[in-house]
Order: structure tokens, then C-alpha cells, then sequence
């Protein structure tokens, strides 16, 4: 899934010739799961982090999406990949991570499914929602497109009536949103 997921983010968003990159629920130099830095899909942006975390780097915001920092600034492109699952409430923050982005800029979401419940001393594991979900939360911003990320497990109930749709069932999907 995280393969899929690195791929929808470069095709989903180089693209964008975003100028400005916030990337939540991470620390600067945090790298995807094939070993690459996140900040090199997006050569000569301006790329900071948001994380509960404290880091020392000066491009790292100390923050909590439920109540940020008013210096925050605004962004071409904010990336919440596998974070918003994460979120106490998530319906609370929404809004404020809407707010991160500019008017036109975008918001590339990833959500996994079928994953191992993981919790962190910053986080807990608590929601999981489809692309309609993510659009009903998003509700002010506009859905460019998104993806189903493959998924080796297969239901055997009732298979002909629903599991034989493409993308029925999936590990999770990513999603580009835009602020209108």
C-alpha cells in the first residue's frame, strides 16, 4: 500500500508545481517506506512539517491540528498522509487544516484500511473513512481525483453482489482535494 500511496503522491501532485509544502504528522528528513525523504518529490519548494513532536529544525512547526499555532502560515500543498486516522477529532480539525492551505492550493490526503492499529506517545489510532467520508469533511474543498491502493485480501461472503467491483476491496486510497 505505502508504494501505491508514494506514487499517487508524485503523479497526484509533482504536477502542482506546489512552491510551498506542509507535511503533517511528520518531522523533517522523514522518509516514505522505500527510503526516499519525502521533501525530494518536491525539489526547490520551501518544505516544512507539523507534528505534535518537538523537533529542533527551524523548518518544523511544533503544533496540534486541533488548535494551531497562529503562525502557521499558508500553503500550495499540504500533504496528510496516513494522519488523519490519527486525529481525535477529526471534523474539529478540518477546518484548520483548510486553513493551512491557500486560496487554489491543494490538500493530498492518504488513508489506509487494512493496516495494523498503531499508536504512538502522540497519537492514537481512531478513525478510518472511505473518499466519500473525506469529502463530507472537507465539505468547502472540491476533489480533483483519487485512487484505491490494491489490496490482497479478498471477502468470500456473498461475492458475486459486491466483491467482484473494481476496487471493492482495497488497503485504503489517496485522495487530491482543492481549495476553491
Amino acid at each position: 500500500m505505502r508504494k501505491h500511496v508514494n506514487r499517487c503522491l508524485k503523479d497526484f501532485c509533482s504536477p502542482l508545481g506546489a512552491k510551498t509544502v506542509l507535511n503533517l504528522g511528520a518531522k523533517p528528513n522523514h522518509i516514505d517506506k522505500e527510503g526516499r525523504v519525502y521533501e525530494d518529490y518536491f525539489p526547490g519548494a520551501d518544505f516544512r512539517t507539523l507534528d505534535l513532536a518537538p523537533h529542533d529544525d527551524p523548518r518544523h512547526i511544533h503544533g496540534d491540528l486541533m488548535n494551531l499555532p497562529a503562525d502557521a502560515g499558508t500553503y500550495d500543498l499540504v500533504i496528510a498522509n496516513s494522519v488523519i486516522e490519527h486525529i481525535d477529532r477529526p471534523w474539529v480539525a478540518a477546518p484548520n487544516i483548510t486553513g493551512l492551505i491557500r486560496p487554489g492550493g491543494h490538500l493530498f490526503i492518504a488513508m489506509p484500511w487494512f493496516y495494523p492499529v498503531h499508536e504512538g506517545p502522540y497519537f492514537g489510532d481512531h478513525w478510518r473513512a472511505t473518499p466519500s467520508g473525506m469529502r463530507f469533511l472537507f465539505g468547502d474543498m472540491k476533489e480533483i481525483r483519487h485512487d484505491f491502493s490494491p489490496s490482497s485480501i479478498l471477502a468470500v461472503w456473498d461475492r458475486k453482489k459486491y466483491w467482484n467491483k473494481t476496487n471493492s476491496t482495497s488497503a485504503g486510497f489517496c485522495m487530491l482535494m482543492r481549495r476553491e
